[in-house]
């Protein structure tokens, strides 16, 4: 039941070196966010050095734990100010209780799925997890509840023919890093780069955005290749 083997790749995009690169240094941060910023001439809709609070304004369930959360800019001409690949933080005050009544912060990281370009909102894929903190939080909002937000913070900058073949592993809502730069590639004429993606999930059901994926190899099927793992399945399809 299982897809078990995948081409190698020049480049391995993972945990290491997305690790590597939030080590990087804040010059490299800053020069990319100004190559970035001076590309486009909107204002992001978030910073760098500071929370800012967006609005909940559509959650798109993707399965019975995992959703697609959209969240409003104040300005609806502002896009994300991201850079492929980085992360944004999230913060909430629902951590343990401090002695004055109030809560502690919980801060995590999450890469949006919405594209740096879109303009007024980004998306964020997530999974909610029994001890999950800040994905329970998550999904206790309603639209028109606020979250806030800082970033981006630079991952692994991504340079448009830096590699000619790049082997990606994902699982789960690991996808969302992955598709950020599948994206950044596809949508650039001049950018030769192939990629191949094995993504693996605990069943088909659990396979996020199988569609958008299926429709991205379709649409370039000279480019981009998926494999998809599942641990079980009763589909005698699978080989």
């Amino acid at each position: 039941h299982r897809l078990a083997t995948m081409s190698l790749a020049y480049m391995r995009v993972g945990r290491w070196p997305l690790a590597a690169g939030l080590a990087a240094s804040a010059a490299a941060a800053a020069y990319h966010r100004s190559s970035a910023a001076a590309a486009s001439t909107c204002e992001p809709g978030i910073d760098p050095n500071k929370w800012t609070a967006l609005t909940l304004s559509k959650v798109t369930t993707l399965s019975p734990n995992t959703a697609i959360y959209r969240f409003a800019y104040a300005d609806p001409s502002a896009e994300s100010g991201m850079m492929v690949a980085s992360c944004l933080l999230t913060k909430a005050a629902i951590g343990s209780e401090k002695p004055d009544g109030s809560r502690a912060n919980v801060i995590r990281p999450y890469t949006p799925i919405s594209r740096p370009s879109v303009t007024g909102y980004l998306e964020l894929a997530v999974k909610t997890y029994p001890e999950g903190k800040m994905s329970q939080h998550m999904a206790s909002l309603k639209e028109g509840d606020t979250l806030d937000f800082k970033g981006p913070i630079v991952k692994l900058p991504y340079e448009p023919n830096g590699h000619k073949f790049i082997g990606m592993v994902a699982g789960g809502t690991g996808i969302a890093p992955m598709l950020q730069v599948i994206d950044e590639i596809l949508a650039n004429p001049t950018d030769g780069t192939k990629v191949s993606l094995l993504f693996a999930n605990q069943s088909e059901g659990d396979i996020l955005m199988k569609k958008e994926i299926d429709a991205r190899a379709a649409a370039h099927s000279d480019q981009f290749t998926v494999h998809y793992v599942v641990d079980k399945t009763e589909n005698s399809a699978w080989k």
